[in-house]
């Protein structure tokens, strides 16, 4: 993906595209708090990473219509929101906090025109950066199986290299080799010895692995990870009696399973935000079943590279 502006994005709050009212996203923050822990003995400052945080501040244009009663009603409970950058398209990074709204401050410029600035502070989870699972806000007027998203980037399986040749992962997804059907007498992954016969062997994104054989074995590729993801929705507008939105994930793009499934929503606005533990597939996508004429929604899954508390 190349260079991109930062405009034709979607700000979501608790359900609510405010999109037409904001007026800039004046920073969108995350990772851990620092802590200066700097002893006598220094001659600078020393900082430890503490607790995940994140959170962010928007200034939008007084618009009785969208934002206003939204963010002036100054509610106390945790709010979801959602920042999609574009291009609007499944694949494309969104930002995702449960947070508390501090603030809604009126200001009036000189020439008249007058804003609000508004600060949203994480409460309990931190900033997440995930990918979008919809096209921006998706409009479904039927039970429908969204398009799949590719985290392996179009990875393809290599062939069985010649005895002792590495081969690289260039997938941004761990990959787990299974070895078999050959005479193997070594595995190495990076270079270091990690079996000596046929087995089942990870190796990460930008290793390699080198096969040492006196007969060819065969081997499969399953890209996947094993850590967890969370995923978050927003739905902003349904006719009918429900809408449930499920994020599946598959090793092939064909069987699929679920990972999640969202309550059912039975009217908007309205926002969740659910864990999956375990080992996440190559492919994801979000569905729509239930009974409704039409249904809007935003979905957006964070694939947990490493072991993590989520």
């Amino acid at each position: 993906m190349g260079k991109q502006n930062g405009l034709a994005q979607k700000l979501l709050v608790g359900g609510y595209d405010l999109s037409g009212s904001v007026q800039a996203l004046d920073n969108m923050h995350g990772g851990p708090a620092l802590g200066d822990v700097t002893t006598i003995d220094q001659s600078a400052h020393s900082r430890l990473g503490l607790q995940r945080d994140g959170g962010g501040s928007i200034t939008t244009l007084m618009d009785p219509q969208l934002a206003h009663p939204v963010l002036a009603a100054l509610p106390t409970a945790d709010e979801q929101v959602m920042w999609m950058i574009n291009p609007l398209a499944v694949g494309s990074p969104v930002a995702c906090c449960i947070a508390k709204q501090i603030d809604y401050d009126q200001n009036r410029a000189a020439n008249g025109m007058l804003t609000q600035k508004t600060e949203f502070q994480a409460d309990g989870f931190g900033l997440e950066w995930g990918v979008a699972l919809t096209p921006g806000v998706r409009a479904d007027s039927a039970a429908t199986n969204g398009t799949s998203l590719d985290q392996g980037g179009g990875f393809s399986t290599p062939a069985v290299p010649a005895s002792t040749t590495p081969v690289t992962n260039t997938s941004p997804l761990p990959a787990t080799v299974v070895v078999s059907a050959g005479t193997v007498t070594n595995v190495k992954v990076n270079g270091i010895t990690v079996g000596a016969g046929d087995g089942t062997y990870t190796v990460p994104s930008g290793a390699t692995i080198a096969i040492t054989y006196s007969a060819a074995p065969t081997w499969t590729w399953t890209l996947q990870t094993t850590f967890g993801a969370q995923a978050y929705l927003q739905v902003t507008q349904i006719t009918g009696t429900s809408v449930t939105v499920t994020v599946q994930h598959s090793p092939d793009n064909s069987t699929w399973s679920t990972l999640v499934a969202f309550t059912a929503v039975t009217a908007a606005p309205a926002a969740q935000r659910l864990t999956a533990a375990g080992t996440v597939s190559r492919y994801l996508r979000a569905i729509s079943t239930g009974t409704f004429s039409a249904a809007s929604f935003a979905c957006a899954v964070n694939v947990n590279p490493v072991a993590t508390a989520f």
